[in-house]
């Protein structure tokens, strides 16, 4: 049978309540002042997305919260013996793929080394002409905390602002307009060597 709620116990369960609520205020303001990178939170080392990450951290959500409802309900169920089997089956199965998928992870070595920065424009392909719409470039630098870059004209008529608009180039009176490719590049005010391009065809 449940046993009643006393005081105690529902005090206990306020502070504890309060205490979680202080934490997550905590954490919350060190996320957006920057000060905790959730980038791995979900994914590997190397940048790939983790599904047993992933479903950990929901499950332990669900688990807490489930918990937290049954301890300070009313009539509070004993623990473990009335707990519904079907969550501490669930929260099982969580920890076991993580753990499995861990072992897999650090079996070979690619699985625990990060990946590189890196710098990828979008879109990588374009297609205006002589006198047309300008195209509006972006690059995302990955993993630098540095995320300028210099963009450039490598090839091609027209011109590249530093904010990655692209303005073809005009078209001539009674002549030809002129047609190709064009060539815009964006490097790492971090680390030159890094750079991407993306194309650009006149038509």
């Amino acid at each position: 049978m449940p046993t009643a709620s006393t005081p105690l116990t529902l005090a206990a369960g306020w502070v504890a309540l309060g205490f979680i609520a202080l934490l997550a205020i905590a954490v919350l303001w060190n996320i957006f002042t920057d000060r905790i990178d959730l980038r791995f939170l979900i994914s590997e080392p190397n940048g790939d997305a983790s599904m047993a990450r992933f479903q950990l951290l929901i499950f332990t959500f669900v688990i807490a919260a489930s918990l937290f409802l049954i301890i300070a309900a009313p009539n509070p169920p004993r623990f473990p013996e009335q707990i519904p089997q079907g969550v501490l089956i669930l929260l099982g199965v969580s920890s076991s793929s993580y753990l499995v998928s861990k072992g897999i992870q650090f079996s070979r070595d690619e699985g625990v080394e990060g990946r590189s920065p890196e710098i990828k424009i979008t879109p990588g392909m374009a297609q205006t002409s002589a006198g047309g719409h300008p195209v509006q470039f972006r690059a995302d630098v990955l993993r630098l905390p540095n995320t300028a870059v210099i963009w450039n004209l490598r090839a091609g008529p027209g011109t590249v602002d530093q904010n990655g608009l692209y303005i073809p180039p005009e078209s001539p009176d009674g002549g030809p307009a002129p047609i190709g490719t064009v060539v815009v590049e964006a490097v790492s005010k971090a680390d030159p060597s890094m750079s991407d391009l993306a194309a650009i065809t006149l038509v």
